[in-house]
């Protein structure tokens, strides 16, 4: 979800406070927290898919997680004001009040992605801005999840729009600087691709913008997993890489979005200070192209539109 010449007013005010821990997100039986089965079921399609709408890109795999790309996330307090947040494009509700801290950004890039967590609240914003002379927030498209729920816009089965087009929340699937320090990663992880398909929403997805009408093009809320046996100890990768990897045969990754690249997507630190990737250890947009990409498989499809 693109669009160029997007308008976002910069915050002058810095964050200084330390950033809140971060809350486990969603419950322990989210597909995002559910470690995928040893005799799970592969797509009788996944060799073509992973043929045309993973390896292909494999290239330009990037680690997007710096202020461009990356979702840049917040945690309120009980200080942080509560603003009226304005939804002008794609609603469920004209309006949408939340706590939001000052002095955060959100993402540089033409998504200009935004999440802030409140308690069991996450609010989600596309194409987020901020009006300075006002002091006031809008975006595109406002969602408000609990961060105790599915790590979804509503329910399986239903059809709902999201800040990422799968319907997924946000913050699904994205990894943070902590959990590359502690060296490791709990759930599934987010990823897009250029080729993803059209008309064709995959269970646990709400949602799709898919382009592309081709059997072999990957549907947004599709889960691939890197092939268990390959041996991720061995390989010559900065820790970090190698937590990626591990956590792509343990839990796999959901197809979140349509991207112009192939990335495994994380949180930018631009709102978190203090729980930097720095500290972590770990660079951004770092390349991916060495990750076995053509070792992917594609978990069985199941339609859900």
């Amino acid at each position: 979800m693109v669009v160029a010449g997007l308008l976002v007013f910069s915050v002058d005010i810095a964050l200084t406070q330390p950033t809140p821990s971060v809350p486990r997100l969603y419950a322990a039986s989210s597909f995002w927290n559910t470690p995928i089965p040893a005799a799970a079921r592969l797509d009788p399609n996944s060799s073509a898919i992973v043929a045309a709408a993973i390896a292909p890109y494999a290239g330009k795999a990037v680690f997007a997680n710096g202020e461009k790309w990356g979702v840049p996330a917040a945690i309120a307090d009980s200080a942080a004001k509560a603003y009226a947040v304005t939804c002008t494009r794609y609603c469920t509700a004209p309006v949408a009040r939340f706590r939001i801290p000052a002095g955060v950004r959100p993402a540089t890039g033409s998504d200009h992605h935004l999440a802030v967590l409140d308690g069991n609240r996450e609010m989600d914003l596309w194409q987020a801005q901020y009006d300075a002379t006002h002091d006031a927030w809008s975006a595109s498209t406002v969602v408000v999840n609990e961060v105790s729920g599915t790590g979804a816009s509503c329910a399986e089965g239903r059809q709902c729009n999201g800040a990422v087009a799968a319907g997924f929340a946000l913050l699904g699937g994205l990894v943070w600087p902590h959990e590359l320090r502690s060296g490791h990663i709990d759930h599934a992880l987010a990823i897009t691709t250029p080729f993803t398909r059209s008309g064709y929403v995959a269970c646990p997805a709400t949602h799709t913008d898919g382009r592309r009408a081709d059997p072999t093009a990957i549907p947004e809320g599709a889960r691939i997993q890197l092939d268990p046996s390959f041996d991720v100890a061995t390989q010559p990768w900065p820790a970090w890489k190698k937590a990626l990897a591990v956590a792509l045969q343990r839990y796999g990754a959901y197809v979140v979005d349509t991207g112009g690249a192939l990335a495994v997507r994380g949180v930018s630190d631009i709102n978190l200070r203090d729980n930097s990737w720095a500290a972590a250890g770990t660079p951004t947009q770092a390349g991916l192209s060495d990750l076995p990409w053509d070792r992917m498989r594609v978990l069985q499809l199941r339609r859900c539109n």
